[in-house]
């Protein structure tokens, strides 16, 4: 890659309108310029790759098919911030044992001088929220961190620091090398003849994209935006909904293979295990409508109010999450299994 000032790289950032493929949806360009504008002195930096949300795919195909353009990516970052002490490249347990020697190859022939450090995470669904990664590369307990204080003010070994999903570094890496072209990576999973990993338009809807990847059939609905807290959408509404929600996570569900039961079985046994137990709202809720799921007393005005409580008052992004994804279920599900 040719060498570039940070003004230059930055201002080719915000020119692509790159946004985060983590989930969130943030500015990258908003989130990097606050940082280069306000701190010249030692930060740290963090690739975030531990992909536990279900049904995502893309990290992993990216590492696997474009693992040079992702170095890319981190080199084009270092570039921007020099005074950066570590970039950790947090990989998911079977990410960095299928990947790792790799990856410190390719850094030792293209790039030598860049301080990335390959790490194992240590944990599952939780480790992916940003405040959860930084407690596990210092050691502390997998559970996330209050804010404020932002970890872009106080962060790794209390540092600002930086942390984006991959595809976010994989992205800048093309924008940075003049090859980005609007284009964001969807998984595809579930009741389709086509799962995979696709690199497609970011301005789709949730229709054409299906039809894009021979993946349209009837009967189906679509849990978008990941498996434990995406949001669901009918067949109706394909054709206006936009498709790169979250992580770009598609979950196909042919109606006639699931059961309103069977699915809230399915998301609370994986919600259930994946529970910090932290807060309140999130270690009591999830427990209770799991509690109803497992004993067949389900109560549904008791579950929406649960289900709200998770979307307002919990720590971190799992309670909420998980809440806003069984709202959604519950108001879409006479519309999903029509009598």
């Amino acid at each position: 890659m040719k060498q570039q000032t940070p003004e230059e790289l930055l201002a080719k950032i915000e020119h692509a309108k790159l946004i985060g493929r983590g989930g969130s949806g943030y500015s990258t360009a908003l989130k990097w310029n606050e940082m280069f504008a306000k701190h010249h002195g030692l930060i740290y930096m963090a690739v975030n790759g531990s992909e536990g949300e279900p049904g995502t795919l893309k990290d992993g195909y990216i590492l696997e098919h474009h693992l040079t353009m992702l170095l890319d990516g981190i080199y084009a970052a270092y570039m921007i911030f020099p005074q950066t002490k570590t970039i950790y490249l947090y990989l998911r347990k079977d990410y960095f044992d299928t990947y790792n020697e790799l990856i410190k190859k390719e850094l030792k022939e293209k790039y030598p001088t860049v301080p990335v450090t390959v790490f194992k995470e240590p944990g599952g669904y939780l480790c992916g929220e940003n405040t959860v990664l930084v407690n596990a590369i210092e050691g502390r307990r997998l559970e996330p961190r209050k804010k404020p204080p932002y970890i872009s003010e106080i962060g790794l070994f209390g540092q600002p620091t930086i942390v984006n999903n991959l595809e976010t570094f994989y992205q800048i890496g093309r924008i940075a090398g003049d090859v980005y072209d609007n284009t964001r990576m969807y998984s595809i999973t579930g009741d389709v003849p086509h799962e995979g990993v696709f690199a497609l338009s970011t301005e789709l809807t949730l229709g054409a994209l299906l039809k894009e990847t021979h993946n349209d059939a009837d009967g189906i609905f679509v849990q978008l935006g990941g498996g434990a807290s995406g949001i669901y959408v009918t067949s109706d509404e394909f054709d206006t909904t936009p498709a790169g929600k979250g992580t770009g996570a598609i979950l196909v569900y042919d109606k006639t293979k699931h059961t309103f039961p069977g699915l809230l079985k399915e998301k609370f046994n994986f919600l259930i295990n994946e529970n910090c137990g932290k807060c309140t709202p999130c270690r009591e809720g999830i427990y209770r409508l799991h509690e109803m799921i497992e004993t067949n007393t389900w109560d549904e005005a008791r579950a929406r109010d649960i289900a709200a409580a998770l979307s307002k008052t919990s720590f971190c992004g799992l309670g909420i999450g998980a809440g806003m994804a069984l709202t959604s279920l519950l108001e879409k599900r006479t519309l999903i299994w029509k009598q």
